[in-house]
């Protein structure tokens, strides 16, 4: 019985000092920086822009970041665009008239990059800031 007392005591004695270690004001790790393109930096118009880019496709030849690295980039000639290649290098510009230009009519010289007119307006509009906006990030 002595015994057993003793071992209850013994633990009791060593959870309370497991407690009394994992308790009280700690250190908190630094916090690593948000990624500039992360979901909440995005307006909801660019986010919108987002999920229609994924929803129709057009990451599966410019990739998720735009840099034309898609999982059917490799396997096209001409390559997809990057979105962060210079303005001289775009058909139509690297700006919104510009995006949407390709967006309504696509690259007739690529059979690949068909036009996307049936989406509407709107919401080509909201894929041409997306596309911008991995432009700019």
């Amino acid at each position: 019985m002595k015994t057993r007392a003793i071992l209850i005591s013994l633990f009791v004695s060593i959870l309370s000092l497991i407690f009394l270690l994992n308790c009280g004001d700690k250190e908190k790790p630094k916090e690593e920086a948000a990624p500039v393109a992360s979901a909440a930096t995005l307006s909801p118009e660019v986010e919108e822009g987002k999920k229609l880019f994924l929803e129709n496709g057009c990451n599966a030849c410019h990739g998720d970041t735009g840099a034309g690295d898609g999982a059917a980039a490799a396997s096209l000639n001409p390559k997809p665009r990057n979105y962060k290649a210079p303005a001289n290098e775009w058909k139509n510009g690297p700006t919104e008239a510009g995006i949407l230009k390709t967006l309504n009519n696509g690259i007739p010289s690529n059979p690949v990059m068909t036009s996307y007119k049936f989406l509407g307006d709107e919401k080509l509009k909201k894929i041409a800031k997306y596309v911008i906006h991995l432009n700019q990030n």
